[in-house]
């Protein structure tokens, strides 16, 4: 058993290791492995030197890798032509700066509710054009709470049963809206606040390509999340299921 781990392991990193190690020279980060990954303290996207900001926390490290070696959200992959893109739970900014890597021209729109990060979210993106907007997205407009006992990439919005949260929230549709109505790409990892939005129908249709990390927070299952995204009109490509009730899966409007 022991010795099939280790093949295992290994032949997992010769087989991406290739792959991660381009994925990072995109951006001028150099990547060999995650153990001895170093954050650095500044990329190169496009043609513009970006100085990184981020908290002094637990799970900058790995959403990095994530975004820009892993590429787990799958920029560059069956997606077709981008030309708007709606990051909803942009937290720092990572993701954003890694699709502007890969779609130069494309209106990037950020959402992050959490008003602690919104000054380190600013400070990553100001140079690339992309507009942030410190909301949440979800299944309605109005006020909601904000849950942060912990890192800021946990932090989740909760209805307000009386409209007074201190949080501003606008519906999905009024996103697509503000995006100029149609998404090519929609990127969602919103700690379960997918849920509301997905009993919204109709503003769906204007979305192309979703590519989530998708929370079973409330005893939801996997097959839930296959269902809803199917219903909304995806086929799905790709599901990966992750620790921690939560995973990664892309769906495509064909």
């Amino acid at each position: 058993m022991i010795l099939t781990d280790y093949f295992r392991r290994a032949w997992s990193f010769i087989r991406w290791m290739p792959k991660n190690s381009l994925n990072g020279f995109r951006f001028r980060v150099p990547y060999f492995r995650g153990t001895n990954f170093k954050m650095p303290s500044r990329i190169r996207v496009v043609k513009e030197k970006v100085a990184l900001h981020y908290l002094d926390e637990a799970g900058v490290g790995p959403d990095f890798i994530e975004c820009f070696i892993y590429n787990v959200y799958g920029l560059g992959h069956a997606l077709g032509s981008v030309r708007t893109i709606l990051d909803i739970g942009a937290n720092v900014g990572f993701f954003s700066l890694a699709a502007r890597g890969y779609y130069p021209e494309a209106i990037i729109h950020a959402y992050e509710p959490n008003p602690r990060i919104q000054a380190v979210l600013r400070a990553n993106i100001d140079k690339l054009s992309i507009k942030a907007y410190p909301e949440a997205v979800g299944g309605r407009t109005g006020q909601v709470t904000l849950n942060d006992a912990s890192v800021s990439n946990m932090a989740r919005t909760c209805p307000s049963g009386d409209g007074s949260g201190s949080i501003a929230q606008i519906s999905l549709d009024s996103a697509i809206k503000r995006l100029g109505g149609s998404v090519d790409l929609l990127k969602m990892d919103c700690e379960g606040a997918e849920w509301e939005m997905f009993c919204l129908v109709d503003c769906w249709d204007s979305i192309k390509n979703v590519r989530m990390e998708y929370h079973l927070y409330n005893g939801e299952s996997v097959g839930q999340v296959v269902k809803a995204l199917s219903g909304l009109g995806f086929r799905i490509i790709r599901l990966k299921p992750r620790r921690n009730n939560m995973g990664i899966i892309w769906g495509k409007r064909d």
